[in-house]
């Protein structure tokens, strides 16, 4: 991937992730953070994925994710997940989910329960590097 196409995958991220913290009515404050969480973990996202896979790479991305709202949160003095829900949004497999669905529909169940899996396989690696991080920020926290 070149530059140009690094530089177009940022922005589109960006405002995928922006667009979402508009919806889920963000402070403005925190809007920029949030778009740029999500760029952020998209472009850790792409770095990873051609080392490691789809599952590791999302695991690693929403790490990155999750690490940047617990930081942010602390200076803009607003909840972690208030940046992190916006920023994850580049992860989340939609079109695996709208493939498993089309998959079953038109009768290839073989197919739609191998993207079924590979679904929950990267949601959960959402789920875990989120978790992963925010568990960790909280414990040395109280330490």
């Amino acid at each position: 991937m070149n530059g140009h196409d690094l530089i177009l995958q940022f922005l589109a991220s960006a405002i995928a992730s922006g667009g979402f913290a508009v919806i889920f009515k963000i402070p403005p404050p925190s809007l920029l953070v949030a778009a740029l969480t999500g760029a952020a973990g998209w472009m850790a996202y792409l770095l990873v994925l051609p080392n490691s896979g789809t599952i590791m790479a999302t695991f690693i991305a929403s790490a990155m994710v999750s690490f940047v709202a617990e930081v942010s949160s602390r200076r803009l003095k607003t909840p972690a997940t208030t940046i992190a829900v916006p920023g994850i949004i580049p992860l989340v497999p939609g079109m695996r989910v709208y493939r498993s669905m089309e998959y079953f529909l038109n009768g290839d169940n073989l197919n739609g329960i191998d993207e079924a899996a590979i679904t929950l396989l990267i949601s959960g690696a959402i789920a875990f590097g989120l978790a992963i991080v925010s568990s960790a920020y909280r414990l040395r926290k109280k330490h």
